[in-house]
């Protein structure tokens, strides 16, 4: 959302930076004139648009990098180990103790990574999360500090400390609609297992006992679930997540009771709706669930019905989507459709997350089918 939102942000204060001097410029009073010529000469030099601009975008990037720092701060108070740093053509890889440098870089507006804190248990688990939301809200938090304390030590709002602090809050005020609405989401139990699951299969390595954590609080919250009356508008979307990463990582419990209710649900709901009403991730959301359950139906030999359910959800389409290659994979039995599957899943591999603990899982399982 950030980066999508951030130009946006970037365009409306540099227009707003000119607008504002234009206006007070065509004013008759001299004085004015004079001081605001001043204000930006000190700021670039002098009155230059093309000075401003780049000026502007400089004191950006270093809002940005500080707004970054603000969440390394953070991950180390609660000490969570710091894996990324993306800052303009910058990467800082901090366990290879590498840097690259790419104006191609997929976040050049800034993005960091840390590992979630190990855990084993409940109460391990618990801090773990605490300390991501953590980490997620240091980022806003130290972007509206700096920018405020800037603001106060600014001699006018044209100074380098004025743009940095108009900029420095506008990135703490958009952030929090992002890293702060996450930091608050992770409290809810179904945000919080979903955020628990998303990194563990970004990570290099399959770690067991998080694993073996998150199967046996992934079944009791489904049991839980499932034991409730769906809402009228749908289960939530991280729950609808739930039951997919149980049926990707845990065949035993997506086939017990409380799964196999949800997955009912979840094709009526598909049969229910039009799917080009929906929206994308709600639309992308379900498709995955029922993917996975072609999957299912095909491991236990329920051939005809996974055939019909692969046809439900757009698998005979004349462009059916990428998220059905899984399932294709399986209904058609080739080599060739397998191969496609498992390229599909190296190639999400980034330097951000490099899903080895799932690339290798899903070729195992590739190669069992």
């Amino acid at each position: 959302m950030f980066r999508k939102v951030f130009p946006l942000l970037i365009g409306a204060c540099a227009g707003a930076f000119v607008a504002t001097v234009a206006v007070r410029l065509s004013r008759d009073g001299l004085q004015e004139r004079i001081v605001l010529e001043s204000a930006t000469r000190q700021a670039f030099g002098g009155w230059n648009l093309a000075a401003v601009i780049l000026g502007a975008a400089a004191i950006a990037m270093i809002a940005i990098l500080i707004h970054e720092l603000g969440h390394i701060l953070g991950a180390i108070a609660v000490r969570s180990r710091v894996t990324r740093l993306y800052w303009g053509p910058l990467i800082c890889l901090f366990p290879e103790r590498r840097i690259r440098f790419t104006f191609r870089n997929r976040y050049f507006f800034g993005a960091m990574q840390t590992d979630m804190q190990a855990y084993r248990d409940e109460a391990s688990f618990a801090r773990a999360i605490r300390a991501q939301r953590i980490v997620n809200a240091a980022g806003p938090a130290f972007s509206l500090i700096t920018g405020l304390v800037a603001y106060g030590f600014a001699a006018s709002p044209w100074s380098i400390a004025g743009i940095y602090a108009l900029l420095s809050v506008g990135i703490g005020l958009v952030t929090l609609f992002s890293d702060g609405v996450n930091a608050i989401l992770l409290g809810r139990r179904n945000h919080a297992l979903v955020s628990g699951w998303t990194m563990l299969v970004q990570d290099q390595r399959m770690d067991e006992q998080k694993l073996k954590f998150l199967n046996a609080a992934s079944k009791l919250y489904l049991q839980e679930l499932a034991a409730a009356s769906a809402p009228a508008k749908g289960r939530e979307t991280h729950d609808l997540f739930l039951v997919y990463y149980v049926k990707l990582m845990d065949g035993e419990t997506a086939r017990q009771p409380a799964a196999r209710r949800l997955i009912e649900e979840t094709k009526a709901a598909w049969s229910a709706a039009i799917p080009a009403k929906l929206s994308k991730p709600r639309r992308d959301t379900l498709v995955m669930v029922l993917a996975e359950e072609v999957v299912r139906l095909c491991e236990d030999g329920l051939r005809e019905e996974a055939e019909q359910l692969y046809a439900e959800i757009g698998g005979r389409s004349a462009k059916p989507s990428l998220l059905l290659l899984k399932a294709r994979a399986f209904i058609e039995g080739t080599e060739n459709s397998a191969r496609e599957y498992v390229q599909s899943v190296r190639a999400i591999g980034s330097d951000l997350a490099s899903y080895g603990a799932l690339i290798a899982q899903e070729e195992r399982r590739m190669a069992q089918a």
